[in-house]
């Protein structure tokens, strides 16, 4: 019979978890009531299955957070179990593997093959299972968050390109139209252009996200000089800024030279321009402000738009991040990610705070 130490955990490091969904799959009674009691008095909700068939049917009813699984079973044993959960939409619950190391190390090998978040050896020591339990369900919890994250920032990237995309299918049939002016045609063609360039800043954006996630993300530094970097930039948020009824000023040293990656970096900024401008109201203003000192060329992009409250500031640059109110809410949530991964690949840093526009101010920074 397995036997558990019953040790309170309630020290000064221990971790604040809310009660976990917890089943606890194992052939021996004796065994299963006291991870039950363990459990549950830690403030966990347990459920119990003698064998393996049991346990996925319990599964199937309600899916736990937490399988705390045996090994040896008779029937059905608890690596077919493992793999019959690693099988379920989303990989499944966690699950903690229980076995007799010394006598069953090929079950240990084959759990962790087949997925198993870690193993505990029997006899299991109180302390250590509750202990492995908080640290399965909050990693759990984490994956199914930033697994909703994701899906959800998804769907808004669709619903950003569904935007542009509707635009070009109503002015290609405005463009079909043999009334236009000449002046009307050059009109519809500069707007097509711009709704081409927002969706190519959507793709870069997302391109740009996936290659800093997989550490392939890198840049090419030469000398150039902030008028060149900023030049396309110009071109593209002049005519954005005008048709929102913005004020966008570029100010400073735009002769000044840097060494940098220029397509990289004018995205960096874009980003933050692209920001502002969203979130500056009609008859607000956007200024871009070049200087340089210490050895460094910053790009400072300030508005008067409603700013970001200081209780987000720390994490406003997380990928896929959005705050709770205000400017941070909507958008993919990835082009200050973006801006900060661009900044620190050149060696460089990205600050926010108020800015004297009564909004925000973005600091970019780079090494001349």
């Amino acid at each position: 019979m397995t036997s558990v130490d019953r040790v309170s955990d309630t020290g000064p490091d221990s971790i604040v978890l809310g009660g976990g969904d917890i089943l606890v799959v194992d052939d021996f009674p004796d065994t299963v009531a006291l991870y039950d009691a363990l459990l549950s008095e830690e403030g966990h909700r347990v459920r119990t299955a003698a064998g393996g068939v049991e346990a996925l049917a319990k599964v199937d009813e309600r899916e736990p957070e937490l399988v705390l699984l045996d090994v040896s079973m008779p029937g059905m044993d608890g690596v077919e179990v493992l793999r019959k959960l690693r099988a379920r939409r989303g990989g499944g619950p966690a699950v903690l593997m229980l076995t007799a190391a010394r006598r069953e190390p090929h079950a240990i090998e084959a759990g962790l093959r087949e997925g198993a978040d870690a193993y505990l050896t029997k006899p299991i020591d109180g302390r250590e299972l509750l202990a492995r339990v908080r640290a399965a369900i909050e990693s759990f919890r984490l994956k199914r968050m930033c697994e909703a994250q994701r899906r959800d920032h998804i769907a808004m990237l669709v619903h950003d390109l569904r935007h542009p995309l509707s635009s070009l299918g109503l002015l290609a049939e405005v463009i079909e139209s043999e009334d236009l002016s000449p002046e009307e045609k050059k009109s519809a063609t500069a707007t097509l252009r711009t709704l081409c360039a927002d969706m190519a800043r959507l793709v870069d954006g997302v391109l740009a996200a996936s290659r800093l996630e997989a550490g392939l993300f890198s840049v090419e530094p030469r000398d150039t000089t902030a008028r060149a970097v900023l030049r396309p930039t110009v071109d593209v948020f002049s005519p954005i800024a005008t048709r929102r009824r913005v004020t966008l000023s570029f100010e400073g040293e735009l002769d000044v030279h840097l060494r940098a990656d220029s397509p990289k970096l004018r995205q960096a900024i874009d980003n933050l321009i692209a920001n502002a401008l969203k979130f500056t109201p009609k008859g607000g203003r956007v200024r871009v402000r070049i200087s340089s000192a210490s050895h460094e060329v910053a790009f400072e992009v300030t508005d008067s738009g409603p700013g970001i409250p200081a209780s987000e500031r720390a994490t406003i640059f997380d990928r896929y991040k959005q705050g709770n109110r205000g400017r941070a809410v909507g958008g993919s949530g990835l082009g200050l990610a973006i801006a900060r991964g661009i900044a620190e690949a050149h060696h460089g840093r990205i600050t926010v705070g108020e800015g004297d526009l009564g909004g925000a101010s973005f600091r970019l920074t780079v090494p001349a």
